[in-house]
């Protein structure tokens, strides 16, 4: 189910994409870096090249009009990914080759390190960096971040939904993949700080979020036997949330708009359990400062209250925040 719904999220996001974005696996399965490298006519360094005749699998490829780029494993004979990831890119301006290797990759979930090798799915280019995105399991990815000279800066547990012109990287946290209950998050991670936060959800809570904490309150303290048997958390400020749809961006002010479903999602849980609305607008701008965000969060009959009736990709733009926000505080 999160395999169809990321696919979904990154093929809109594609859509809108300034930047080169390899998506899939590349077409390199089995071959060997030296065929690979011939397909595309480019030429072969043997002394930066060192896996030239080696075969490869699990990777992925960026192919523009400044740079190539694949990523890979050497193919093992046990039919395992085995580490490390390595990396040759091409600048076709200068016409020459570097190359990398990731040895280790760790991100950390909940002060826990996971694991962030697995196969390689996608390539995007930043300007001042590279993000490599992996594939672990159904509901878990991570973003593996490059510096231009391809040293590991971060491993980010989740995988790509959106981007800054600054570098600054919008993702979705990977997912608990056999849980009862899925509450989506999503983080910005700015590569010029190294700082990482989640946006979504975000304290303090609003009308939307509130009320539905409020009703599942309500509803444990009556279904305990519920609890134990669904072996649900039971915890009211924890329930089913997913990204619907794409999420928009805007670096004017650093905005950016997304939509989100409070469907319950099954998973065991009970039929009466409350749920909320199937599509709630969350707007947010400041993005870039964690002090200065503010966001609102508000059913499409708000939005036409505030902005008119506009699309959710207008409502990152300066003159429709200032209806949505006005002068007044988070």
């Amino acid at each position: 189910m999160r395999l169809l719904c990321k696919w979904n999220v990154l093929a809109a996001f594609a859509a809108g994409l300034v930047l080169a974005v390899a998506l899939g696996r590349a077409q390199s399965e089995g071959k060997t870096l030296r065929e690979v490298l011939a397909a595309e006519h480019l030429p072969v360094d043997a002394d930066t090249l060192h896996n030239l005749d080696a075969k490869i699998s699990s990777g992925a490829e960026l192919n523009d009009e400044t740079q190539f780029m694949i990523a890979y494993y050497v193919l093992d004979s046990t039919g395992l990914l085995k580490p490390p990831i390595f990396i040759d890119l091409y600048d076709r301006g200068t016409k020459r080759w570097n190359s990398g290797a990731i040895e280790t990759a760790v991100a950390k979930r909940e002060g826990a390190d996971v694991d962030c090798f697995g196969s390689v799915l996608a390539i995007a280019a930043f300007p001042d960096s590279f993000a490599l995105e992996t594939h672990n399991n159904p509901s878990a990815g991570c973003e593996i971040i490059l510096s231009r000279d391809l040293k590991l800066k971060a491993s980010l547990y989740g995988w790509m939904v959106g981007h800054f012109g600054d570098g600054g990287i919008v993702y979705h946290r990977s997912q608990v993949h056999f849980a009862t209950v899925h509450p989506a998050e999503i983080a910005i991670y700015d590569p010029a700080t190294g700082k990482d936060f989640t946006i979504f959800p975000h304290k303090p809570f609003q009308e939307v979020r509130l009320q539905l904490t409020e009703e599942l309150r309500d509803y444990f303290k009556t279904h305990q036997d519920y609890c134990q048997k669904a072996n649900d958390p039971c915890d009211p400020e924890l329930f089913d949330s997913s990204l619907n749809g794409k999420v928009v961006t805007d670096d004017r002010e650093h905005a950016m708009a997304f939509i989100i479903s409070y469907d319950v999602q099954g998973y065991g849980q009970s039929d009466d359990k409350p749920g909320g609305p199937s599509e709630v607008v969350y707007v947010y701008r400041h993005v870039n400062d964690e002090a200065k965000m503010e966001y609102r969060e508000m059913l499409w009959s708000d939005v036409r209250e505030r902005a008119g009736n506009v699309p959710l990709a207008r409502l990152v733009e300066p003159s429709i925040l200032e209806k949505i926000f006005g002068g007044g505080a988070k």
